[in-house]
């Protein structure tokens, strides 16, 4: 009974090995291929070339816009939502255009105290010239001259200060002056752009801390890169930035570099500037991009662009060895132009035929197995 439970329980170990071992079996990254398939996949052969390229820093980041073009819209007033325009997200607006109505009972009452103060200056001048006289022939008590002075300079204070909050408004003074006064306040955008995001509609109650309309304008793109703290020392201001995103490519230049490191992610940000208004115009605000900056120039291994097989930020390249397997070999961007690519293997190259086109077949040929 003893041997026969010894040799079940060594049964049961082999088996689990085996099903270890092939569990933890590595991917192939060799396979051959028939002269059919590599007709197909338009494969064409040559070698590795060293070529003088401008050696790049790779960055990702956002397109981006100054304070300047943000504008966050809102009244230093309570009131009502009286009436609105449609103002949805992505509705593009011009500086100085009503989005919005207001209502606002407290604006009823500032144009209401400043009629009041305005009419009670010329009866306190009045005064005051009264009181200076009898002073000036001594049969005025001096104590009544100077409360009238003093009375006057407070109404004047109140007077200018009703003015100026009445003015940040937008209340028309000509028109106060003459008796005209107004319930209604309107809500303008101050820049030309997009609607972002909106909070409005009718017949709500609004506060001065409400943020009632965001636009976003549409001058002076920039993008926000992100770089790591390793390649900071290789940035300098006027190097030259290459942009993609969602397609679209452009051009631009380094113009302001980080200062600090932000301590959990060891990046610093670097501010770019499109070269020409026209690529400016291809890209949305918040868009993603890849980047590269160039900083320098740099002896490289290189290959035809139809010859790498970018992944994420490298990519694969593939050599036919000698006994006609195809092997996979993963490298790394060094520098990129529209032809070639500069890259560096990460592992040793067997002995073989460069593939120079034809790679993107190839890494779905092997993705598939």
């Amino acid at each position: 009974m003893n041997k026969l439970i010894a040799l079940s329980f060594a049964i049961l170990l082999a088996s689990c090995g085996k099903e270890t071992a092939t569990e933890s079996a590595p991917v192939s990254t060799v396979i051959k291929l028939t002269a059919e398939q590599k007709q197909n996949a338009g494969i064409e052969f040559g070698t590795l070339e060293e070529k003088t390229m401008a050696e790049s820093v790779f960055c990702t980041g956002l397109v981006d816009v100054p304070p300047i073009s943000l504008a966050s819209i809102s009244l230093p007033i309570a009131g009502y939502v009286k009436s609105t325009i449609e103002v949805l997200a992505g509705k593009q607006v011009s500086k100085g255009q009503v989005l919005a109505t207001i209502t606002s009972m407290d604006f009823i009452q500032m144009q209401q105290e400043y009629l009041q103060a305005q009419s009670q200056l010329g009866l306190l001048t009045s005064e005051r010239s009264r009181q200076q006289v009898l002073q000036a022939e001594e049969v005025g008590s001096k104590k009544k001259f100077q409360q009238a002075e003093a009375d006057l300079g407070n109404l004047q204070a109140l007077s200018r200060a009703l003015a100026m909050k009445l003015e940040i408004l937008g209340c028309d003074m000509n028109a106060l002056s003459q008796g005209k006064m107004s319930s209604n306040l309107t809500l303008k955008s101050p820049i030309d752009g997009f609607i972002q995001d909106q909070n409005l509609a009718i017949g709500k109650y609004i506060t001065p801390t409400d943020v009632l309309v965001k636009v976003v304008g549409v001058a002076h793109k920039h993008v926000e890169l992100k770089v790591f703290e390793r390649d900071l020392a290789k940035i300098k201001i006027g190097q030259s930035i290459q942009f993609e995103g969602d397609g679209n490519a452009a051009q631009g230049k380094v113009f302001l570099v980080g200062k600090q490191v932000d301590m959990s992610s060891r990046l610093t940000p670097v501010h770019g500037h499109f070269s020409m208004d026209a690529d400016e115009q291809k890209f949305t605000v918040g868009q993603f991009v890849n980047a590269s900056i160039q900083v320098g120039a740099q002896k490289v291994l290189t290959i035809p662009q139809a010859g790498l097989a970018r992944v994420g930020k490298g990519g694969f390249i593939y050599v036919e060895k000698t006994d006609g397997s195809m092997a996979q070999i993963p490298v790394e961007i060094r520098s990129a132009d529209m032809e070639w690519v500069g890259i560096r293997p990460t592992k040793d190259l067997p002995a073989g035929k460069v593939v120079i086109r034809g790679a993107s077949a190839l890494e779905a040929i092997f993705a598939k197995d």
